[in-house]
Formats: C-alpha cells, sequence, structure tokens
C-alpha cells in the first residue's frame, strides 16, 4: 500500500496545486465551463486560440508529434489522437492500464501504468505500452518491476520513476526494444523527467535539484541545486517545480511561484529565471519557442532567443497540460 500511496501523492500534489490555482483564478467572460474538458488549440504564428476540442473527461496530459495531438482523460481511461490539420478526433483507445503519464519518441506513443482493477500484483509491478502512431493500435508492451508513474522517451530508451522493491523510489532505463530494464543512480528524487537522445534529466518537484543522466552510457553525469544551502539556510523557500521541457539547447523549468527557469543542458548553471505569471503550470518547447501554461487562464510565449515573455494568450479555462508541435500549440482544459 505504501507504493500505491507514494504514486497517488505525486500526481495528487499536481491536482491539489491546480485546485488552489483555480479557486483564485479569474473567470474568462464568455468562456466555456472549464469542466467542459476540452483542448485549446493555438496558432503560434498569430499565438491566437484557432479551435477548441471536445474530448473525454478530464483531459490531463497531452504530447505532441506523428501527425497530431495525443490526449490521456483520465476519468474515461482513453487515449485521444487529434489530426495535427484538422484538429478532429481522429482515434480513441480504451486503457488497460490506469495511465498516470505520456511520452512521444522511441517508435510510438508510450503510457505508464499499472493494470487497471490490478490487486493481486505486487505493488512495483507496471506496465509500459507502445502505440503505433499508423494503426493507432498497441504495439509493444512491457511488464516492469520499477512501478512506473512517470516517463520520458529519447535514446532508444524509456526513462522512468517508480516504486521499487521494497517501496523504495528509484529511476530506472528500459530498452525500448527489449524492455531490458535497469536502475539509474540520480542520488535524489525525481517526479519530472525529460528526455532527448542525448541525455535524461530528473528533477524534483519538492527536492529542487536536477539531474542528468547519458543515454549512451545509464550514468549520472551531473547534479545542479535550483536553490543553494546559504538560500536555503536565509530562509529562500526556493522554487517548486510544476514541469519540464527540452528544446533550444536548455532544460526548461515552470514553477509553482510563475517563474520560468532556464538551465544548461550539461547542468552547468542557471542560465536566467523569467517571471512568466503567478503560477505556472506546465510548459512545452516546440514551434520556435517555449510556452508555459498559467493559473490564470492563459498560455505565454517565451521567446528562447531573449527570455522575454509575450502577451498572454486566453484560453478560457484552467490548463492541466500543455505541448507544441506539428504547427499548433495544444492546451488540455478542465
Amino acid at each position: 500500500m505504501l507504493g500505491v500511496v507514494a504514486a497517488v501523492v505525486a500526481v495528487a500534489a499536481v491536482d491539489i496545486a491546480v485546485l488552489f490555482i483555480a479557486r483564485d483564478a479569474p473567470s474568462v467572460a464568455g468562456a466555456r465551463p472549464a469542466s467542459a474538458d476540452l483542448v485549446a488549440v493555438i496558432d503560434p504564428t498569430t499565438r491566437r486560440v484557432v479551435d477548441r476540442v471536445d474530448v473525454g473527461r478530464t483531459p490531463t496530459i497531452i504530447a505532441a508529434g506523428y501527425g497530431g495531438a495525443w490526449v490521456l482523460n483520465k476519468d474515461d481511461g482513453t487515449l485521444m489522437h487529434l489530426d495535427a490539420h484538422s484538429h478532429h478526433v481522429v482515434g480513441t483507445l480504451r486503457l488497460d492500464v490506469v495511465a498516470t503519464d505520456l511520452a512521444i519518441g522511441a517508435g510510438g506513443v508510450w503510457f505508464a501504468g499499472r493494470p487497471r482493477g490490478d490487486v493481486h500484483d505486487p505493488l512495483e509491478f507496471a506496465k509500459f505500452e507502445r502505440i503505433d502512431p499508423a494503426t493507432g493500435r498497441v504495439d509493444r508492451e512491457f511488464e516492469t518491476q520499477t512501478g512506473a508513474f512517470v516517463l520520458a522517451a529519447g535514446g532508444g530508451a524509456l526513462w522512468s520513476t517508480g516504486i521499487m522493491a521494497g517501496h523504495v523510489r528509484g529511476a530506472a532505463r528500459s530498452d525500448a526494444v527489449t524492455g531490458e530494464m535497469r536502475k539509474v543512480d540520480i542520488q535524489s528524487y525525481g517526479d519530472l523527467i525529460a528526455a532527448d537522445e542525448h541525455a535524461a534529466y530528473w528533477v524534483g518537484s519538492v527536492g529542487k535539484r536536477v539531474a542528468r543522466v547519458s543515454t549512451r552510457t545509464g550514468l549520472l553525469t551531473n547534479t545542479l541545486p535550483l536553490a543553494t544551502d546559504a538560500k536555503l539556510a536565509a530562509g529562500y523557500v526556493g522554487p517548486n517545480p510544476t514541469a519540464i521541457a527540452l528544446g533550444g539547447r536548455a532544460l526548461w523549468i515552470s514553477a509553482i511561484d510563475g517563474s520560468l527557469i532556464r538551465v544548461d543542458p550539461d547542468l552547468r548553471r542557471v542560465i536566467a529565471s523569467i517571471q512568466v505569471c503567478g503560477n505556472a503550470l506546465g510548459v512545452a518547447y516546440g514551434e520556435g519557442a517555449v510556452w508555459v501554461a498559467c493559473g490564470n487562464a492563459t498560455v505565454v510565449r517565451v521567446d528562447p532567443k531573449t527570455n522575454r515573455p509575450g502577451t498572454p494568450i486566453g484560453v478560457g479555462g484552467l490548463p492541466r497540460g500543455i505541448a507544441a508541435g506539428d504547427g499548433a500549440v495544444w492546451v488540455t482544459l478542465n
């Protein structure tokens, strides 16, 4: 039970933060209620919402790639595919796991979770499944002993955090072809993950530390505190990260205080801390910019060349997830 509680707490912490932000968020005139369960589609050139798409109940995580966006509907237990051009729902898959995360890469769309209704397997048991974007069907699945509840894909592997044997939280690498898994020592706890072909990164939403692991060797190459010991001793609370993204030769970290932290990809230093809004709930990189989902029902574009935030874009509801790619910025609202 301890492992399940730990995984649930990691997800619930985000939900609680969103709840308190939603309570104080201003209403948007003429907007549909946030409970309408929508994906707002932003044109990255005009920086305006050009479409709102009805999806399943409680859309949360969204990823862009392979011809559109992929939406995880929490309460429906479904994954929907939105076409990049029409924005229509072109596929819906009912999942056999309680999916807790979604990732694009390594040949498809991956999700992680514990089998639906499973009360018999040990707590560290979980599954990775991959959807073939061409068919919309699961074409690969692995059973893991990592209890994985967050993941990223990069460098031919899946990188995850979960509950290991003995109810210990830990990180792991799983080969995307064979499913072979091995533990990764990141010397901290990271419940936010991003990866590309060169490295995988873990950030703790509470621990305020970033870890970098080489995708070639699977070994830790560097760590970086987001707040120094001296600052913490002086009473500085430090940022509470909410999401991370990679792109533009940087690691981007959104924080609950509304800041966007730009970090050197080798973790040599924090390059900039950019105040974007009151509460930053998510971040995505794509379409030539960084996009931050904010608790006041807006999305803010940040120019990676200047680190300057642009005019907030009203999306008509509280953002829960954000992705950029395939010609648009996609935002889940509920």
